[in-house]
């Protein structure tokens, strides 16, 4: 004899259907969509970090008052 763990002794479970492919690749492509435009934004933050550190290579010993300046100090304009 089986036991039940519901209250109710129903021995049924709730099924869920399953998804189906259409969906399924729906899903991929919406994730997809979102990784695309994530490293989109890290690439121009990146390429922002990249501009302003550019020019400091040749002047290493004020770079990191310019750094700070130009990474933390809103821009003015």
């Amino acid at each position: 004899m089986v036991h039940s763990d519901s209250p109710s002794g129903d021995e049924s479970t709730p099924t869920e259907a399953a998804p189906t492919a259409a969906a399924f690749v729906d899903t991929i492509m919406e994730r997809m969509a979102q990784q695309d435009a994530v490293q989109k934004v890290t690439k121009e933050q990146l390429a922002a970090i990249a501009a302003i550190l550019a020019p400091l290579a040749g002047n290493p010993e004020d770079s990191a008052t310019t750094i700070r300046r130009q990474l933390l100090v809103p821009n003015m304009s």
